[in-house]
Parts: structure tokens; C-alpha cells; sequence
């Protein structure tokens, strides 16, 4: 009898841990045409005095990411030289679409001199981002992304995943993305007014 007992909690974890695999592969029971009565809000062409010019987005990006809700932009003000790249990566139902973009950085061959969360300030409200510099060659830049689900933030990629895989146990649509603006470092100061405007 208490070799029974001892046995029994590891079977009810594995199938716990069973019934909760199949809950995420299954996207929780939903499908993107479930949740998405109307389509999702765009991303502006243009924020204040910034205008934006789409960039590609290759087949190869795609893939890795396994989805194709990607979109690149570049924002430029007026005559200034240096952009700000933006880029969200979308993925209902699908949490292997976000990765924190330090990965996708050094597999293109780039070097992370910092990483580290910061608080900077917009419209009157703290809001906390992940910040990296990074460096290729004799270019460095800086980047600021956050991860989103269900209409929460968060800096860190493991608050988000853990996110989506509660609403997927709740049988909630799993909707999540992931933001990053980038720009050259010319001067660390200019670098970060660009980003915060």
C-alpha cells in the first residue's frame, strides 16, 4: 500500500503536465478567427512630426518566427539623419513567435556591450523596457523592446510567456507581441531623446 501512495502524485503531475502541454499546442482551444471579430489596430504611418516608410520583411523572418504577423517600419523627423526602426512581431495563439531580440541579434552577428530593464517616462506615465547596446563592427546601437499579452506589459520575455500560458489554461485566446525600437548611437543622450520621442 505505501508504494502505491508514493507512486501516485508523480502520475497526477505528469498528466497535469500533460493536460497543460495539450492546452498550448492547441492555442487553448481558440483559433485566431475566434477572438478577432474586427482586424487588429495598425501601427500609425506617422507620430507627431515622425514619418514612417515600411521596410521588408523577408520570407526567412517569417519562418523563424513562425508567423507572419511582422511588421518593420522605419521613422525618420523632418531632416533628421538618423532613424528609428520599429518592429512588432504579433502571434495569436502562437507564444514561439516572441524571444527576447538580444538572440536574434547575436545570431546576426552583433555584440550585447548592456543589457538591463529601465523606467523612462511617457505621456505622463512610467513604463518599464528592456534596453540593450549593441555593437557590430564600429556601429553601435540602442534598443528598447516589451513584450505585450492580453493587454498586459511587461519587460520580461518569462512575465509574458507565463502570461500567455495562464490564459491558455483559462481557455483565454492567447494574444501577445512584441515591440522593439532601435537607433544608431551617435551620442548616447541623442540616441535615447530619439527613442523616447
Amino acid at each position: 500500500m505505501r508504494a502505491q501512495t508514493l507512486i501516485q502524485p508523480p502520475v497526477i503531475a505528469l498528466l497535469l503536465l500533460g493536460g497543460v502541454g495539450w492546452l498550448v499546442s492547441s492555442g487553448g482551444g481558440f483559433s485566431a478567427r475566434d477572438a478577432r471579430s474586427t482586424p487588429p489596430a495598425g501601427v500609425p504611418s506617422s507620430l507627431d512630426l515622425w514619418t514612417s516608410t515600411p521596410l521588408a520583411v523577408g520570407n526567412n523572418v517569417t519562418q523563424v518566427l513562425e508567423t507572419d504577423d511582422v511588421t518593420l517600419l522605419e521613422y525618420r523627423m523632418g531632416d533628421e539623419k538618423l532613424p528609428v526602426w520599429f518592429a512588432q512581431v504579433g502571434g495569436f495563439g502562437n507564444r514561439a513567435a516572441f524571444h527576447p531580440p538580444e538572440l536574434c541579434y547575436i545570431g546576426s552577428h552583433f555584440e550585447v556591450l548592456e543589457r538591463g530593464p529601465i523606467t523612462v517616462l511617457v505621456n505622463g506615465q512610467s513604463r518599464k523596457v528592456m534596453r540593450l547596446v549593441i555593437r557590430q563592427g564600429p556601429e553601435r546601437f540602442e534598443a528598447w523592446y516589451w513584450f505585450t499579452a492580453n493587454g498586459r506589459t511587461t519587460p520580461n520575455y518569462y512575465q509574458q510567456q507565463w502570461w500567455l500560458l495562464a490564459d491558455s489554461m483559462q481557455r483565454k485566446p492567447m494574444s501577445g507581441t512584441l515591440v522593439r525600437i532601435s537607433t544608431p548611437i551617435e551620442q548616447p543622450e541623442s540616441a535615447r531623446r530619439r527613442l523616447l520621442a
